[in-house]
């Protein structure tokens, strides 16, 4: 006998649930995966040691090239290929080519690309007349040096020892000059050939103060001992040349000679005769629009005294 019941085999179906691909797993720290991290890193690491050894690679491939450069450069320089063998002397009065060269003494593989300028200026600055040097290369061998020389602005006078010497616009004494020069007609120095009348003694310095467009100092104290390419440090000579570079053009062009036997006793003789008492070298432009306006003003003067531009005095000689 039979009973009924459910047929054998049949179940209930199940229910299957599909993940798309797609679909982003669930974060966590539980269930992450610590070596897929370090391959990642691993992996940009690789990558970029790779870049740095390319870039290696460059850098070398520049400073070999540029070491090879070098090599090229110095074997040029010291070769004769720019061999400095043509050396001129351009551009100076007191300096001559062969002096020059002695100074210099240029070592034998100079060339125009190793040749230094310092070295020839430091050099040629032993001759005390020179304040500076121009150095110009040209191609493939030529040296052109000119000495630049100081510029005289005022000629002392020593009378004790019949000496004349030049100081610098840089307040420098420069060399003794000689007392024994010629001149033409118009007084004019000749430095070549013979004059038409030969000058001594302190004539011979006004004449050379006029041809290096200087001003002549007189009755500078028999003490004052110049030393060439040293500074002045007479305190008399110092005022005087406070007066040549305080006065204007104007002015100084009428001025013959300026008398330093003290600083307090400088005076200026003028080309017209007339002495202007100057006194130490204080408000020299206050001094000069006195002066300036007497002779403008006032007829006859011949003398004048500026040692206290607030309290001036003058005299003139009487008219009829």
């Amino acid at each position: 006998m039979t009973r009924p019941g459910r047929a054998l085999g049949a179940s209930k179906p199940r229910m299957l649930t599909s993940v798309s691909a797609s679909a982003k797993p669930q974060s966590g720290k539980k269930g992450s995966n610590p070596l897929s991290s370090i391959g990642a890193l691993a992996n940009h690491a690789a990558g970029a040691a790779s870049a740095v050894k390319g870039k290696g690679k460059i850098a070398g491939g520049i400073l070999a090239a540029l070491a090879a450069l070098a090599v090229v450069a110095v074997v040029v320089i010291n070769s004769g290929l720019f061999a400095a063998t043509d050396i001129q002397i351009q551009g100076s009065e007191h300096v001559t080519k062969h002096d020059a060269i002695q100074l210099i003494d240029l070592p034998e593989n100079t060339s125009l690309f190793n040749v230094n300028p310092d070295q020839i200026t430091e050099g040629l600055k032993q001759n005390p007349w020179v304040s500076g040097v121009d150095v110009q290369r040209q191609f493939p061998h030529t040296l052109i040096i000119t000495p630049t020389e100081r510029k005289v602005i005022a000629i002392a006078y020593i009378s004790s020892d019949d000496l004349a010497w030049a100081i610098g616009d840089d307040d420098t004494w420069i060399a003794p000059l000689s007392t024994s020069v010629d001149v033409d007609d118009q007084g004019n120095v000749i430095t070549t050939g013979e004059g038409a009348n030969t000058l001594n003694g302190i004539d011979a310095a006004l004449a050379l103060a006029k041809h290096y467009g200087a001003v002549l100092l007189t009755d500078v104290s028999a003490d004052v001992a110049p030393v060439s390419g040293q500074a002045v440090n007479s305190k008399a000579v110092k005022a005087g040349l406070d007066y040549v570079r305080g006065f204007s053009s104007e002015f100084l062009g009428q001025v013959k000679d300026i008398s330093t036997p003290s600083v307090e006793a400088i005076s200026a003789n003028l080309d017209n005769g007339i002495e202007v008492s100057l006194g130490d070298s204080d408000d020299i432009a206050k001094k000069e629009r006195i002066v300036t306006k007497l002779l403008s003003q006032v007829e006859g003067v011949t003398y004048i005294n500026v040692r206290s531009p607030g309290n001036y005095t003058f005299r003139n000689a009487p008219t009829s």
